[in-house]
């Protein structure tokens, strides 16, 4: 074994049983088949084929095992077993620097370095498959805590998402142990000095794979429900209403019950999408921080809160709201049209018909005024005044508390036709 590969700087090693000597094997292999004379020194090279077979399959596993541990093993990884690939490469030395395949001690040689390998080897898999169980763990999550039923009054709604998130909360929490226990399973096989630099260091590495973890599975539940609220893809999709809410006088104005936006009682349909999404980001409070010593103790809320990706898809959620809030105001504004049938009595709507008549007084004397146009002005005034008397006495006796107004019918009967629009 020597290491002459174009990965020299980093350790990697290969087997060196020469190409040439394989075919030469070979080759010997078939002229004994054939009974044909082989050289003395080809048939003892031969009579140890088995041996060389042997020694160069389990000196090619531990290259394999050597070589992959070196290549995947993590900058943060690597401290932790900086002991034992000390004690594999001493282990390997004597086999790349003194050992030729004529020697007498090749076999303890490789015994032992394929112990010393495959126990460095149990761990790094160990390891890695404790990361690799993590994330499978975590991928669960990725799952959108909110779904969509039937369509249902928001209270409903409510209730069902109440309902379904409390159980995926208990199951998060439950897979935060495990990734906890599977830490642990990692530091009892390593056996490192848990107050080290170089442990706390790979706690640290794990500890931000599970803030990408959450931060993930936040996203894809506020991406879920970003699309559910989507005016665009519930038209393509043609998915049936998440609320059911109705439209009704509410102290005079025309608004949903319950209201679109936010309100006292906090069961608006923004209060209830902003509780959803809190239940969402809740994922963070749900696992217990790895760095602790306590395992019940501290969140992730903090580090969550600082995750832009996150502030971009809740930016999704408020602006498709916005979008529905717009769309059910143009639907309101359809009926507000006709808000006089609720905002005036019938006295009302009648008296501010006739107060759009025509006023007598001001058509009489426009009459009079035509009569004497052609008066002189002295004459002309005289007999205007003494008609406008006339009319004065005479409103003063016949229509004293009666409107002098005369209403205009034909907008009378364009209001009958207006009505007789709505009523149809």
């Amino acid at each position: 074994m020597r290491e002459d590969t174009d990965l020299f700087e980093e350790g990697f090693i290969r087997v060196n049983f020469d190409p040439i000597l394989k075919a030469l094997l070979r080759e010997v292999k078939y002229l004994l088949l054939l009974d044909m004379d082989v050289p003395e020194t080809a048939q003892a090279l031969y009579a140890k084929v088995d041996i060389y077979r042997n020694q160069t399959g389990n000196l090619e596993l531990i290259v394999e095992m050597y070589n992959n541990m070196l290549s995947t093993l993590l900058p943060v990884e690597k401290p932790l077993l900086a002991d034992r690939i000390e004690k594999m490469g001493n282990a390997l030395q004597s086999g790349i620097d003194t050992l030729r395949w004529n020697s007498e001690n090749i076999n303890p040689f490789i015994n032992n370095a394929m112990k010393i390998v495959s126990d460095v080897d149990v761990l790094v898999k160990k390891m890695k498959d404790n990361v690799h169980k993590i994330h499978q763990l975590m991928e669960q999550w990725k799952k959108p805590l909110y779904e969509r039923k039937k369509t249902f009054e928001p209270d409903v709604v409510q209730q069902f998402h109440s309902a379904t998130v409390g159980p995926r909360h208990d199951d998060i929490r439950s897979q935060g142990k495990e990734i906890h226990k599977l830490l642990r399973d990692t530091q009892d096989n390593i056996k490192p000095d848990k107050k080290g630099y170089v442990w706390l260091q790979y706690v640290d590495y794990v500890n931000g794979l599970l803030i990408e973890g959450i931060t993930i599975a936040i996203n894809s539940s506020m991406s879920f429900l970003a699309d559910q609220i989507n005016l665009h893809s519930n038209r393509v999709s043609m998915w049936a209403p998440i609320f059911e809410i109705r439209v009704d006088l509410i102290d005079g104005e025309l608004d949903f019950l319950p209201s679109i936006e936010s309100n006292e009682r906090g069961n608006g349909i923004r209060d209830i999408l902003n509780e959803i999404s809190n239940d969402f980001i809740s994922i963070a409070i749900q696992v217990a921080r790895l760095d602790n010593k306590d395992a019940t103790g501290g969140d992730y809320l903090v580090e969550i809160r600082d995750q832009f990706e996150l502030f971009d898809t809740m930016e999704d959620i408020s602006c498709n709201f916005d979008e529905v809030k717009d769309a059910g105001s143009k639907f309101l504004d359809q009926y507000r049209q006709w808000e006089f049938l609720w905002k005036e009595t019938i006295s009302e709507s009648f008296n501010n018909f006739l107060e759009t008549g025509t006023d007598l007084y001001e058509q009489y004397k426009t009459q009079q005024e035509a009569l004497y146009k052609d008066e002189e002005p002295e004459e002309f005034e005289q007999k205007v005044g003494f008609a406008m008397l006339k009319y004065d006495f005479l409103n003063r006796k016949i229509f004293s508390g009666v409107t002098t107004q005369q209403p205009d019918l034909a907008a009378f009967d364009k209001k009958i036709e207006y009505l007789h629009a709505v009523k149809n």
